[in-house]
């Protein structure tokens, strides 16, 4: 697999792909975000600091009979133009929920 297949068929831009993980049954897909494209949630800078990450799993729909999980380790990142220390925002996924609006029928 290659980030391409991930623009294409999940419509990500922003990340690269990792690796494949086949576990219980699931396909689980793990990505990263683009250093090029880290920038602040708040303002929009891409003068931005590493500060940790949080994992986070996303259900898109099934390949075949096997679900499908977008793995991604959510960065926290300190903006060195307005000092405020947020999660990176992920452009494919809803505030509210853990499916990517791309991938939403």
């Amino acid at each position: 697999m290659s980030t391409s297949l991930l623009y294409h068929a999940f419509g990500l831009r922003d990340q690269e792909y990792l690796k494949t993980e086949y576990r219980d049954g699931e396909i689980i897909f793990h990505v990263k975000t683009k250093e090029s494209k880290l920038q602040c949630s708040n303002c929009g800078s891409t003068r931005v600091r590493k500060k940790g990450i949080k994992p986070r799993d996303f259900r898109t729909h099934p390949i075949g009979l096997k679900p499908v999980i977008l793995h991604i380790d959510v960065q926290r990142l300190e903006c060195l133009e307005c000092g405020q220390i947020r999660q990176e925002k992920l452009r494919f996924a809803d505030k509210k929920k853990d499916i990517p609006e791309v991938l939403r029928g």
